[in-house]
């Protein structure tokens, strides 16, 4: 499989002795190409850090790292040249228009001019703000500055994008304006790395996942690969009854069968939580008890039931 950000053991650490604060803890991070990748994890996990070291922003205290093929350490100037970023609080120049902050932007990455106009117009119409491009950005909404982030992180026209909390702040039309700018990325054959802590979201954008922990990566992979690895952990299964049932005996009856966590009855819909799996019994007890259902089905982990579950076994 072909990656184009591989870490071993990637590890900072800030200060010493009482002070030290491990902030990467031997991350072993795997990024594939064309995947939209996204990196989990609460304020404070390591996040931000673990790409500062991605980019050369910030030296490993161990460990090594590649992206594109260039280690992070010695060929830094190499990877920000194909790595476009948008790191969180990302500003701009109020007083300027959307074309005045890309040329300013533009001129700093070393791009000529005539180069950089052309640049700045294709960018500014994959990102839907073409109508705004002689606008000064003050008058722009939340959304819109993310907008104009994405396409200042696209100038370089780069393999890879990293999107460091990029909806913190945006309502949910401009979450889904956001959402939908990704996949558009996705389709023209960008990497697209989104770290965030916003798991309800952005998590149905993702191909692969990377739960980070306390600085450290406790599962990563696509969300069915994860799935399965935590299948001893908690599962949910939905019956659909053919007719109401008094919502009580229902939790009594299904409460009896071993493992079993929760139960929800919502009308005629009962989800049940369990720890391990227990479908046959399920359908056993419904046999047994004479209730006609329309629908049995087990039902996916949410990426927050995912995230809640790792969050669980590392911090016990």
């Amino acid at each position: 499989m072909s990656y184009v950000i591989e870490t071993k053991d990637l590890t900072k650490i800030y200060g010493r002795g009482k002070s030290k604060v491990i902030a990467v803890n031997k991350a072993n991070l795997l990024v594939r190409k064309g995947a939209i990748h996204g990196i989990v994890g609460h304020n404070g996990a390591g996040k931000t850090t673990l790409i500062s070291m991605l980019i050369g922003l910030t030296l490993p205290t161990s460990g090594t790292g590649k992206v594109l093929g260039y280690d992070i350490i010695k060929n830094s100037k190499d990877i920000r040249r194909h790595v476009g970023l948008l790191p969180e609080g990302f500003g701009f120049y109020g007083d300027l228009t959307a074309r005045e902050n890309l040329l300013y932007i533009a001129k700093l990455n070393g791009m000529k001019r005539d180069e950089a106009m052309k640049r700045i117009q294709e960018v500014i119409k994959i990102v839907g703000l073409e109508n705004y491009i002689d606008a000064k950005v003050k008058a722009f909404s939340r959304g819109m500055k993310q907008r104009l982030g994405i396409a200042q992180a696209l100038l370089k026209d780069p393999d890879i994008l990293i999107l460091d909390e990029p909806t913190i702040g945006l309502d949910p039309l401009a979450t889904k304006e956001f959402r939908d700018l990704i996949r558009k990325l996705s389709s023209l054959g960008k990497t697209i790395v989104i770290c965030t802590h916003l798991l309800r979201e952005l998590g149905d954008l993702f191909t692969d996942l990377s739960i980070m922990i306390k600085g450290k990566i406790v599962a990563q992979g696509s969300l069915n690969e994860i799935r399965s690895k935590i299948a001893k952990g908690e599962r949910i299964y939905e019956i659909e009854l053919k007719k109401a049932i008094d919502k009580e005996y229902l939790v009594k009856l299904f409460k009896n069968i071993d493992n079993v966590i929760e139960v929800v009855v919502k009308g005629r819909v009962v989800d049940i939580h369990a720890n391990k799996d227990i479908g046959s019994l399920i359908l056993d007890s419904l046999v047994e008890n004479k209730i006609p259902i329309s629908r049995f089905q087990e039902k996916e982990l949410s990426l927050e039931k995912i995230y809640e579950y790792y969050h669980k076994e590392v911090t016990i």
